[in-house]
């Protein structure tokens, strides 16, 4: 299996905010950086990376837990974030949460691999 690692846009999302009450850690918040590219191509994985704010907007340290009700479509490592695709179409939805605190769905656009097509030599 191939891991291809995407880009982090400069845009995170935000879930949560300082009204909501907080883990018993201190966590109102979890940010997730999304990729760049939100298309993810059948036998390549992608590493999903989120961290978890204090009121302040300081980071906190909490453990980030990945997940999917989308589980045909693709896998979830838990703890590590890397989501890996089942099948060539469709979406897939991940959430990160600490606690009882879960973020917005992060929507994975499934498509095929990309193959390699070598035409003889003279063409």
């Amino acid at each position: 299996m191939k891991t291809r690692g995407l880009g982090l846009a400069a845009a995170s999302l935000l879930v949560g905010c300082s009204s909501l009450p907080t883990t018993g850690s201190g966590i109102v918040a979890i940010e997730v950086r999304t990729p760049s590219s939100l298309t993810l191509r059948l036998g390549d994985s992608v590493t999903l990376h989120a961290r978890a704010l204090n009121q302040q907007g300081d980071s906190v340290a909490g453990v980030i837990r990945w997940f999917t009700v989308d589980t045909a479509a693709v896998t979830v490592d838990s703890i590590r974030g890397v989501v890996t695709p089942r099948q060539s179409t469709g979406t897939a939805r991940v959430q990160a949460s600490v606690g009882t605190l879960h973020s917005d769905p992060l929507t994975l656009l499934l498509a095929p691999a990309l193959t390699t097509l070598v035409l003889p030599k003279g063409r």
